[in-house]
């Protein structure tokens, strides 16, 4: 297999995709050479950035190895990737990074660069807002779900993705770390040996493990949609008007409400370190706080607003007028999305994976505060949540958590 790189990469393009134009003068940087805040991680793939006059495109490439930790990794993965964004360009493609090449037999394929836009993660943390963000993944996430799913596909279609998109390797990485291996190993004390000991007593607790399995039985047995299963602010890049989700390679038909909830623990760390972490004013934290919990809102009213939109227009003939169903489809993503946030939440907050929500705030004492308060939400709507019948009830659960630990902490 041909292996790219800065120096030979536009001779590669020149004799691989149709219509490239090698006369044209061209800048080639490579992802992860940057900043965070410009490239994100860049830890598994090869991906470059190819700048000319007027276009640019992003060129990423699966090697069997990751590029920074040198762990080994399914090479069938990037062309699951391409398949992933072929499918959801037909059904979002405002949302979806317009695809330009894809060469199977080096495991490479183009697509448009999307840099014009923000890593939403990065610019979280500097506590910018993207007023639209909860409206267009709640509409993107919907749309997808409903579209790659058995109420709507013909039943043969609806198998093929399940047999493509078994993804078993890719999967395995998620079931097993983030369900099961994170919660068995001894933390490490970087916020201090008390804070690890606190930490560990919850991950193994009893009544919380029983709980990430019965996820993990849902995360691995339904095969409701084909989802995105690494949905997090770092793979969406947004302005305030436009948004676009990039690094697929983790799909397969999992859950609904798995994305949903990914992405909701993300919001919940950000809205934990928001409390601790500088502002200008009070107000400033205030306005950021609401902001965040205003974006989870939205998100969840915008995501069964959008399904049952769909459902509505184009679900199976079978299915019509059988709102009993939908209803009880949207109980279980609403119980499922917040166990979902608890476990991903719980799992980058507590594990020796940098976490950049948190990593942002330099006094050691402020980021415990943020850290313990992100997990003690964790731990309450893992179980409140089967009392939810709507983003409401999560909403004011956080709340709650928050109002209990600053009187408890006496940050009042």
């Amino acid at each position: 297999m041909f292996t790219l790189s800065k120096d030979n990469i536009i001779e590669y393009l020149k004799d691989h995709m149709p219509g490239f134009d090698e006369t044209v003068p061209a800048k080639v940087s490579m992802v992860g050479e940057g900043s965070e805040e410009e490239d994100g991680d860049g830890y598994v793939n090869h991906i470059f950035r190819v700048q000319m006059p007027g276009k640019a495109y992003v060129v990423k490439q699966g090697l069997p190895i990751a590029r920074v930790s040198q762990m080994p990794m399914d090479i069938n993965r990037n062309r699951l990737e391409y398949d992933s964004m072929r499918i959801r360009y037909s059904i979002v493609p405002e949302y979806t990074p317009a695809l330009m090449f894809q060469d199977q037999e080096n495991n490479v394929f183009v697509m448009e660069d999307v840099s014009c836009l923000q890593i939403v993660r990065f610019q979280l943390n500097n506590n910018v807002k993207f007023e639209n963000l909860g409206r267009m993944c709640g509409e993107c996430l919907a749309k997808t779900d409903f579209y790659t799913s058995e109420y709507y596909l013909d039943r043969e279609e609806y198998r093929k993705l399940m047999y493509r998109f078994d993804n078993t390797s890719m999967r395995k990485i998620m079931e097993d770390g983030m369900f099961l291996d994170m919660f068995r190993e001894p933390l490490e004390d970087r916020l201090g040996s008390e804070f690890a000991h606190f930490a560990g007593q919850f991950s193994r607790d009893s009544r919380y493990v029983t709980e990430l399995y019965k996820l993990r039985r849902s995360y691995m047995s339904h095969a409701d949609a084909l989802i995105h299963a690494d949905f997090h602010t770092s793979n969406i890049l947004a302005s305030d008007d436009e948004m676009k989700v990039i690094d697929m390679e983790f799909s397969f038909m999992g859950p609904f409400g798995y994305d949903l909830g990914y992405l909701t623990g993300n919001l919940i760390s950000q809205y934990a370190a928001a409390c601790f972490k500088p502002f200008s004013t009070e107000e400033d934290r205030y306005s950021f706080k609401a902001y965040l919990l205003a974006t989870i809102k939205r998100m969840y009213y915008t995501y069964f607003l959008t399904f049952t939109s769909c459902w509505n227009e184009d679900c199976k003939l079978r299915y019509q007028d059988q709102n009993g169903l939908r209803r009880s489809i949207f109980d279980e993503i609403m119980v499922d999305s917040v166990g979902y946030a608890s476990m991903v939440n719980w799992f980058r907050s507590a594990s020796v994976i940098p976490y950049p929500d948190f990593d942002v705030i330099e006094d050691i004492n402020a980021r415990r505060h943020a850290v313990t308060l992100s997990l003690l939400i964790d731990w309450q709507i893992m179980f409140a949540r089967y009392g939810y019948r709507s983003v409401d009830d999560l909403i004011d659960t956080i709340l709650f958590v928050e109002k209990n630990y600053y009187s408890l902490s006496g940050r009042e």
